[in-house]
């Protein structure tokens, strides 16, 4: 079943929590929406299920207004960061509930309410544990009961709130497997709210940027990650390095600082490179005039996050242990800076339709010259 949200808005009180927005999620579709605190995503996400009620806007499922009917009626599973689970009633009983709730007329009978939930119970691989009570479980095997219960209805639509926010990074990682699994088998389509980007571009078909209340972009992981169409989109989707430019006659130059990034096409005016620390290349410089120095240098298991300042702009790089052990540098070395891929967004608010930038070619040989791998030049909106 597919979902249409048209012109959706809600407020409470004098607070705008959704402004006008349109999503169209397909059949068997697994859409995120993506998020900090306070952006609209579990308001969006109540409306859908029919927990709240929208003060403006229409919700479609299959193309019939959904906003008539109960929730009850609407056919959505939903699952709790918090689970939600009864205490007093077994595994078994839990998972059951939903169905033993439903008008008589539709109730399924006490034998073919138990091979569901056996079913059920043993496709979250929890079969074993169907006599014990929630208390007795772990955080992720508790996740994963609300996640049967919400599917032994037999749902049209799966909708997950912040799944888990409540488990340690570990179990997180392992549940998210699970769930995008889960999810090709069964084919349900389903939307969940998350504010943790790895899970949302490591699950998701789509994500759904959204803040203060509206639609930041809509696009694959991949397109959102990598061709970010705002500021806001491209910071929140990971750690960013600032670099304070100045565009003169279609050159992008560092503030401040003789290495010029590459060039620009009708742009002029200070700027701010975004780039990744990823994607940022060190390269002894075999003197003491190298464009950087180190400050500090802390490894995190595979990977090593080196702090540099470079004529006082604080840079990040973070590379792999293996290269950085090549490189036999130590706090206080010079460096140059090669930068792989970067975005550049303009200073000035009124400029706002993307420009290509075109990067300078690599240089190895000591000179001034810093590329840039980036395809495009977006401005800040």
């Amino acid at each position: 079943m597919c979902i249409d949200v048209i012109g959706i808005t809600k407020c409470f009180g004098n607070y705008t929590a959704l402004e006008n927005i349109d999503l169209h999620v397909g059949e068997s579709e697994l859409v995120a929406l993506l998020g900090p605190s306070g952006s609209g995503k579990t308001t969006l996400l109540r409306i859908i299920a029919g927990l709240e009620h929208p003060d403006e806007g229409r919700i479609l499922f299959s193309g019939e207004n959904a906003l008539n009917r109960y929730p009850r009626d609407r056919r959505v599973g939903f699952v709790f960061q918090h689970y939600a689970l009864f205490r007093h009633m077994t595994v078994f009983e839990n998972v059951a509930f939903g169905l033993a709730v439903l008008p008589r007329s539709r109730r399924p009978s006490a034998a073919e309410i138990a091979t569901r939930v056996d079913r059920l119970l043993n496709l979250v691989q929890l079969g074993w544990l169907a006599d014990r009570y929630p208390m007795q479980l772990s955080g992720g095997q508790r996740q994963r009961v609300a996640l049967a219960r919400a599917l032994a209805i037999e749902p049209r639509v799966l909708l997950l709130d912040e799944p888990f926010g409540a488990l340690d990074t570990k179990v997180r990682k392992e549940l998210r497997r699970w769930l995008r699994q889960l999810h090709d088998q069964m084919q349900v389509t389903s939307v969940f709210v998350t504010h943790d980007q790895e899970e949302a571009l490591e699950l998701a078909d789509r994500v759904v940027v959204m803040s203060q209340g509206r639609i930041e972009q809509i696009g694959s992981p991949a397109e959102v990650y990598r061709q970010p169409n705002s500021a806001f989109v491209y910071t929140f989707l990971g750690d960013v390095v600032y670099l304070p430019c100045w565009v003169e006659d279609g050159r992008v130059q560092l503030k401040n600082v003789p290495l010029v990034l590459g060039s620009v096409e009708n742009v002029t005016g200070p700027a701010t490179a975004y780039v990744r620390p990823h994607d940022i290349e060190l390269v002894p410089s075999g003197t003491q005039t190298g464009s950087a120095t180190i400050m500090a240098i802390h490894a995190i298991g595979a990977l090593v996050r080196i702090e540099l300042d470079l004529a006082d702009i604080p840079v990040e790089a973070v590379i792999p242990q293996g290269h950085w052990d090549a490189l036999e540098l130590c706090p206080g070395a010079r460096v140059d800076l090669h930068v792989r891929r970067a975005m550049m967004f303009s200073d000035r608010e009124t400029e706002t339709q993307p420009q290509p930038l075109h990067p300078f070619p690599s240089h190895r040989d000591g000179s001034d010259a810093v590329p840039l791998a980036s395809r495009s030049l977006t401005r800040r909106q």
